[in-house]
Formats: structure tokens, sequence, C-alpha cells
């Protein structure tokens, strides 16, 4: 016990020493204010502030990684502190260059598995650079691809979580040259992952699954693992295309796992399925992207009423239950077909607005709140620009 409670302290220690454990939630902060940039230039408004990008994927983040490690643990998952030092290279790249889609475990655990087989037959002729290399080489990674496929299964997790919140509304311009909506879900989690690493104060035990490592004990080491998404939706609501994307995640993370375990029998599979893995990953975004093409966007002005791309958190068109994709037909009995005639008919009671909503069934409902002073014009409801708008114009009818 007490070698197991200076291990925690040391572990906890190198979390806390390591870079990635700033650098990521800087990142994360940057997103957001990107994305509120972003949103007051197209609607004059936020959606949430920046922090939010920080703060809500913070207890997902840590639910994920404490099951990811608690997988690790019971499995007996050792790495070599080399590879997670390349690990943490490759996640500090793509952190820098803010390629947020590359963050995928089946990306960045993958590539540094591949790199790890390859490099070491790769000579520099520094001697410590070589030492470090032949170190990533003389172990075997088939309890990182263990690992690795419980990362892909939480990755697709916290997208299928995402499906339902935290998706920000944006306009763009179609090949036509039209004003059109999305939604757009760019989010990275700040996952707290522990590992066994050779060189510590425990002792392998010969009935764990994996531990045994031959001499020397074990140490605990607390690694700062960043996930990322990044999915522009145009053609659907944000829910269902992030529902898809998150079981197509989990099917390729049951596969990444009957990979590992196929190499335990065949040591070869390692290399295998890491390379198999990074491309299926990618070719899933390029599989989105195809299947995108040619579909009509869904968040466009259409010859009448006006369709809701979001709807503002805490807002009177929030507590009426009023959500992105419905259809505002009438506002105050009056028919509406565009921005301007929406704001326009509120203009006429100043003091309440009863509106006339088709959802997403096809069903038509009324809704109706009590508005209070400056108000009036801003229930919280966002909408796609008129294609005859300034450029920077939008809506917080």
């Amino acid at each position: 016990m007490y070698d197991i409670g200076w291990e925690l302290l040391y572990g906890i220690g190198r979390f806390f020493a390591h870079p990635l454990t700033y650098l990521i939630p800087i990142v994360m902060f940057i997103l957001g204010w990107r994305r509120v940039v972003k949103e007051r230039r197209d609607f004059h408004t936020r959606v949430f502030r920046a922090v939010f990008d920080v703060t809500a994927p913070l207890l997902p983040g840590l639910a994920a990684g404490l099951t990811g490690s608690a997988a690790a643990v019971l499995l007996g998952v050792t790495v070599p502190f080399s590879f997670l030092l390349l690990l943490s290279f490759l996640t500090g790249l793509i952190l820098l260059i803010g390629r947020v889609k590359w963050l995928s475990p089946a990306f960045t655990v993958s590539a540094a598995v591949l790199l790890a087989l390859l490099l070491p037959l790769w000579e520099t002729g520094n001697s410590r650079v070589d030492a470090w290399l032949q170190e990533l080489g003389s172990f075997d990674y088939q309890g990182v691809l263990l690992w690795l496929a419980v990362l892909i299964i939480m990755e697709s997790v916290l997208v299928f979580r995402s499906a339902r919140f935290f998706t920000s509304p944006l306009t763009v311009k179609s090949s036509r040259g039209k004003w059109i909506g999305a939604h757009r879900m760019r989010r990275v989690w700040l996952l707290p992952s522990v590992f066994f690493i050779p060189g510590g104060m425990l002792n392998a035990l010969s009935w764990w699954p994996l531990l045994p490592i031959g001499e020397g004990g074990l140490a605990l080491f607390f690694f700062p693992l960043a996930v990322g998404a990044d999915r522009t939706i145009y053609h659907t609501l944000p829910r269902p295309a992030l529902q898809q994307m998150g079981r197509r995640l989990g099917l390729l993370g049951l596969a990444a796992g009957a990979g590992a375990g196929l190499s335990f029998y065949y040591p070869q599979a390692v290399l295998y399925t890491a390379a198999a893995v990074f491309v299926l990953r990618a070719a899933l975004q390029v599989w989105q992207r195809l299947e995108d093409r040619g579909r009509q966007p869904f968040f466009q002005p259409g010859a009448r009423g006006v369709k809701i791309l979001a709807v503002l958190p805490e807002s009177p068109a929030a507590k009426m239950g009023m959500t992105a994709g419905e259809i505002i037909w009438k506002v105050n009995s009056i028919p509406v077909h565009s921005k301007k005639e929406f704001y326009h008919a509120l203009q006429k009671n100043s003091a309440h607005c009863r509106l006339e909503v088709m959802d997403t069934d096809g069903e038509r409902r009324y809704v109706q709140s009590t508005l209070y002073d400056n108000e009036h014009h801003e229930i919280g409801v966002l909408a796609v620009k008129e294609n005859d708008d300034l450029p920077a114009s939008g809506m917080q009818g």
C-alpha cells in the first residue's frame, strides 16, 4: 500500500507536469472564441460563451478518461515512456496546427503505433535518438491496441452524446451563391488516462492479464489525452447525423478490438491492425463527404414560413420548446414568409407573441409566451440569412 500511494502521487505529479495538460484547455478556449466570432458575424449574437467549449466537454471527457483508464488497468496495459513521448509529440503538433478532426485516437494512437514499429528501422547516428528508437522497437503493442479499441468506443459515445447538444449554427454560401445554414460540432475532450510504464515501485503480478513484463517494477503514468471531432452538417438535422457518426465509430472500435485480439496469436497483426484502423477512420471522413454531395441543404430559405436554424438557450423561444428544423408559419396570426415579415409581425404585440409552428414531423402546433422589455424583437430564434441580406446580417428575431 505504501508503494501504491507513492506511485499515485508520482502519477498525479506527472499529469500536472505534462505540457498537454495546459495546452489542451487553451486550444479548447481558442475554439470557443473562434466559434463566438463566427456566430456574432452571422447572427449578431452568440449561442454560448467561449468558455463553454472548455466547461461543457469537461465532465464527459473525465468520465470517458476514467472508463478508458479502468479498462487499461484491468487489462494490465503497459506502454514504454518512449511511446507516450511520441504520442505527446503527435498530439501537441495537431493541437498547434488546429486540425481537430485528426485528434481521433484512430489517427493519433494508430499513427504512434505505426511510427513506433517503423522508426526503429532507421538509424540516425545520434546515440540518444537511436536509444529512444530502440526502446520503441523493443516493445510489443498488443495491449496498446486493446486500449485503442476502448478509446475509439469512448469517442463514439462522446460524439453520440453531442448529438443533443453542443453544435454551433452558421451560415455559408452554397456553390450557387445562395445562403444556406449548417451546424458544426467542433469539439476537443480532455481524457485523463492512466497507464503502467516500466520502471517503478509496483511489482508485476503474474495473474494479471498483461502485466508480466520481465524484470523491474511498474510505475503509474497519468497522461492527458486529447480526443477531438469536427463535423459540419448541411443536409440534415445535427442529431441524426452525429448519432450515425457515433454508431460508425462504435463499429470501428469493435473492429479494432478484434484486430487487437488477433495480435495476441499473430504478433505481426499489430502493424496491420494499426494501419487498418488509421485507413478506415480516414475512409469514414471521405464517406461522409461523399454522402453529402448532391443532397439538398436542409436549412435554406423556403417559399413559406421561416425555418429555425437554432434557438438561443434560456430565451423565450427555448422556453416555448422550439427547436432547430421547425418552421414558423404564423406570428400573432400573421403569415410570415421571410425574416423581415417575422420581425414586423412580432412588433404587432410587444407584450405577447403567439406562434404557429410546424415541427420536424410535419405536425402543426401553437406556442405562446409573454415578452418583457427589450424582448419583443429578440425571442431567441436564429434563421438563415435571406439572399438579399448584407453579408454580415443575421437574425435574432
